[in-house]
């Protein structure tokens, strides 16, 4: 078993918690405002002699979130794998807040260059959804599952994957969910950096995943919602954190 040094982003520290805490000979790079820490898991895990975490928090939106990113990426440790993790509004209905979602696909809602591209489509990429590697995404689902089930995971809801959607907007209007919900009927989630990130690590020949809790609705009680519900979130994302990261599937260039 080797060493996997795994990106890890997020938007705001909370979403993050302690996990430095857990980081052992930790170092800081700083990029004008942008900050980022390396050091190594503290704790064994299963499929690996060592994990090393690369990790910052970007600020909201998807300039941001590519700009941390690409930090991460042009930095002096190689970065075998990506995760964002964080919240997101739900945009199906049958997501109640403290579920997870783990992105199968992500697509920039916001992308519109239209007429030259149909809507959606990344013209770099020359495709609207951007797709996660399914032997990452199945085995994350069923490693947080197992630990939802176990109760590892108290406090936190169902474990699913699915559609998420990035676009910089906080959308809290049921009328706009419904207008995105109309022209992607599958969308399950809403946030404002993972499909950024993931046009980045695609563009880099990077794995990414993306791992999302619901926070609020994004409906017109999403404000209070989610600042309720990031406050709690502080005291439980490492919880989540520490699940992933104890059964991260051996990756094949590993």
């Amino acid at each position: 078993m080797k060493s996997i040094n795994i990106g890890l982003l997020s938007a705001m520290p909370e979403e993050i918690g302690n996990t430095i805490d857990n980081l052992e000979n930790v170092t800081l790079k700083e990029h004008g405002d942008l900050k980022i820490y390396h050091g190594k898991l503290k704790k064994e895990v299963s499929n690996y002699e060592s994990v090393y975490i690369t990790l910052a928090w970007s600020g909201w939106g998807k300039v941001s979130s590519a700009r941390a990113i690409t930090r991460i990426l042009s930095g002096p440790n190689k970065i075998d794998l990506i995760i964002f993790t964080g919240v997101a509004g739900a945009a199906s209905q049958s997501l109640k807040q403290w579920d997870i979602v783990i992105a199968n696909e992500v697509i920039q809602h916001d992308m519109d260059a239209r007429p030259i591209f149909e809507k959606f489509v990344i013209p770099k990429l020359k495709k609207a959804k951007l797709e996660s590697d399914n032997f990452l995404t199945n085995s994350i689902f069923s490693s947080l599952t197992k630990s939802v089930e176990n109760g590892n995971l108290t406090g936190f809801g169902n474990v699913k994957k699915g559609l998420i959607g990035t676009g910089d907007s906080f959308i809290s209007e049921e009328i706009v969910i419904k207008r995105l919900k109309d022209e992607l009927p599958n969308l399950e989630a809403i946030e404002m950096e993972g499909g950024a990130v993931a046009q980045v690590a695609e563009e880099e020949g990077v794995p990414w995943v993306i791992v999302r809790v619901i926070s609020d609705s994004a409906d017109s009680s999403s404000e209070k919602d989610f600042d309720q519900f990031l406050k709690d979130y502080v005291l439980s994302s490492w919880k989540l954190l520490d699940c992933l990261l104890q059964d991260i599937p051996k990756m094949p260039n590993n």
